[in-house]
């Protein structure tokens, strides 16, 4: 059954009649309305920059991270996974009032991400078994540390 319209639930509330909704229509029009924009689960850091990829940070290339957000500036990088469910987390375009401007994405990012909204980089395992792919990485963040 659908939800009623403003003026008819303004009357069943009047007359003291409660609606129920199941949660899930709930969510479904959240989604909705927020354009199912890819969504990232911030977790640890504070800064301008937002290193993020697909899995969970596990630490298995914890060098090669280090080596990057020593570049980037220890305190101006924060960590994130993309999300891959609904709700969960903060669209792209909320990320710039949490204080991001910059994102890298390590590996593949999730559909609907704007190309010129992040820094595409290769995956993390790409990167520690590849000279090639770091150098190309840092043609690709050369400009942006210039500023």
């Amino acid at each position: 059954m659908p939800l009623p319209d403003p003026a008819s639930h303004a009357r069943l509330d009047a007359i003291g009649v409660e609606i129920w909704a199941r949660r899930r229509a709930q969510e479904d029009a959240k989604s909705k309305a927020s354009g199912d924009e890819p969504r990232v689960r911030l977790s640890s850091g504070e800064g301008s920059w937002l290193l993020v990829q697909r899995r969970p940070w596990d630490g298995s290339h914890a060098g090669l991270v280090a080596d990057i957000t020593a570049l980037l500036g220890v305190d101006q990088c924060r960590f994130g996974q993309w999300s891959s469910g609904g709700a969960a987390g903060l669209a792209i375009s909320e990320l710039a009032a949490r204080g991001v401007s910059r994102v890298i994405a390590f590996g593949p990012v999730p559909d609907g991400v704007d190309a010129k909204s992040v820094f595409q980089a290769d995956s993390l395992d790409e990167l520690s078994a590849s000279a090639q792919a770091r150098r190309s990485l840092w043609q690709v963040l050369r400009p942006a540390l210039a500023r």
